[in-house]
């Protein structure tokens, strides 16, 4: 299958870009399908990262204030799976390694690579890279974090599966990249 860019120009650039294109592709029949504009949101790529309590299984999710959310069935503010944006030049690992620093204040060694995936390819070229994480003792982890630098003012709480799964179910948990990660964890864990 192909595609032909006409043209592309950026026509938003903030902290991230909004690129308009005129495109063509080949259709399932082998056509050429007619020239489209299409709009992408050009922002880089993320991971996200889920920590699990090496003594009681728990998993560690963070709550943060997310502005787009505010309104929208919500008050704003999203459990959510730690996650950040992949620096210039770094790999993926590092930044999973960094944002399990920044948002609750772990280091650890032993990170693991498990899927990775578009978010939103209608409209976003963001790919996410899902990792997990072995933390030795969540006992002190109901507390508050966030790199101050970024504003982020983080609360930080160790779940039980069930109680995240019930979560889900009663729409606590409603950002995506957290429910399909979850998800995805739960089905490798024989949980889903």
């Amino acid at each position: 299958m192909r595609h032909t860019v006409r043209e592309k120009d950026i026509i938003f650039r903030e902290f991230f870009k909004i690129e308009r294109a005129r495109v063509q592709w080949e259709q399932f029949d082998g056509s050429m399908g007619e020239e489209q504009t299409r709009y992408v949101v050009r922002r880089g790529d993320s991971v996200g990262i889920i920590p699990v309590c090496e003594k009681t299984g728990k998993i560690v999710l963070i709550q943060q204030f997310r502005y787009a959310a505010a309104g929208k069935g919500t008050d704003g503010y999203l459990w959510e799976i730690p996650a950040g944006m992949i620096g210039k030049g770094e790999q993926p690992v590092f930044t999973a390694r960094r944002e399990l620093l920044e948002e609750i204040g772990f280091e650890t060694e032993e990170i693991t690579p498990l899927i990775s995936f578009f978010l939103s390819p209608g409209a976003l070229d963001e790919r996410f890279y899902l990792y997990i994480a072995s933390i030795p003792d969540c006992a002190t982890l109901d507390r508050f974090g966030g790199n101050r630098h970024e504003q982020e003012d983080i609360r930080i709480k160790a779940f039980p599966l069930e109680r995240i799964l019930r979560m889900m179910k009663e729409s606590q948990i409603a950002d995506g990249k957290t429910i399909a990660s979850l998800l995805y964890y739960m089905i490798l864990e024989g949980e889903g």
